[in-house]
């Protein structure tokens, strides 16, 4: 059992709650539910990994705070600053200045909108009435929603340099982007001239598709051309 397995696990039976009930009350499986509690998927062997969407339905479902979940499940991290002292007040006045004239539940909704993450309106409401703090999880959400650093919640701002700063983070992406892609080309321009031929032309582009997707989803080549060399044999007999 991994530790997010068994934080689902502690939650249900703080609630006083079967794993059937549990289950229904999320609309999902209870053999789902209990493979995401064991944390291994017996038919792959491997963490069961849930997705975030399942994520934000049983937050919703055991009222359990959704972004502790997507750090438990390692979609987050804590990439907050440690060398600077947080201030409620001023993120407070930073998420007044961002959010404009949008009320909290249209906030929350647009945040949800851009960066598939929720923080839900009463979250925002006890932030802003400063109830808690934010979780270091909020932090990276807000940051990336608004397109600037986690520095940008620790001095108050204004609207010129809410500008700045996102000016700035956009900049930032744009020499990373440059160097990642200088990288792959010239990993491209030194690869066999035949194979780099072969990658250009058009029909080679479904296949390309093909290995793409085997990679992403980690089939190796040794399994592929298993595979390929046992289809292949099938369809020649």
């Amino acid at each position: 059992m991994n530790n997010l397995g068994e934080l689902f696990r502690q939650i249900r039976i703080n609630k006083n709650w079967s794993i059937r009930e549990a289950a229904k009350r999320m609309g999902i499986s209870h053999s789902y539910l209990s493979i995401l509690e064991k944390g291994i998927d017996p038919r792959t062997g491997k963490d069961s990994s849930p997705k975030p969407d399942t994520l934000r339905i049983i937050s919703k479902a055991y009222d359990y705070p959704y972004e502790e979940l997507m750090k438990a499940a390692g979609y987050l991290n804590d990439d907050m600053p440690t060398d600077r002292k947080f201030d409620l007040t001023v993120f407070i006045s930073n998420i007044n200045l961002v959010m404009g004239k949008m009320t909290i539940e249209e906030f929350s909704e647009d945040i949800h909108l851009r960066t598939g993450y929720s923080i839900s309106p009463k979250q925002i409401r006890s932030y802003l009435n400063g109830d808690i703090e934010p979780f270091p999880g909020t932090i990276s959400i807000l940051s990336n929603y608004v397109g600037v650093s986690p520095d940008f919640w620790y001095v108050f701002n204004t609207e010129e340099t809410l500008v700045n700063e996102q000016t700035k983070y956009k900049e930032e992406l744009l020499k990373s982007s440059a160097a990642h892609f200088n990288k792959d080309y010239f990993i491209f321009t030194n690869i066999n001239e035949e194979i780099r031929n072969w990658i250009l032309h058009e029909e080679s582009h479904p296949y390309l598709k093909v290995a793409m997707e085997a990679h992403k989803k980690k089939i190796s080549p040794n399994s592929m051309k298993i595979m390929i060399d046992a289809m292949f044999s099938e369809k020649t007999r």
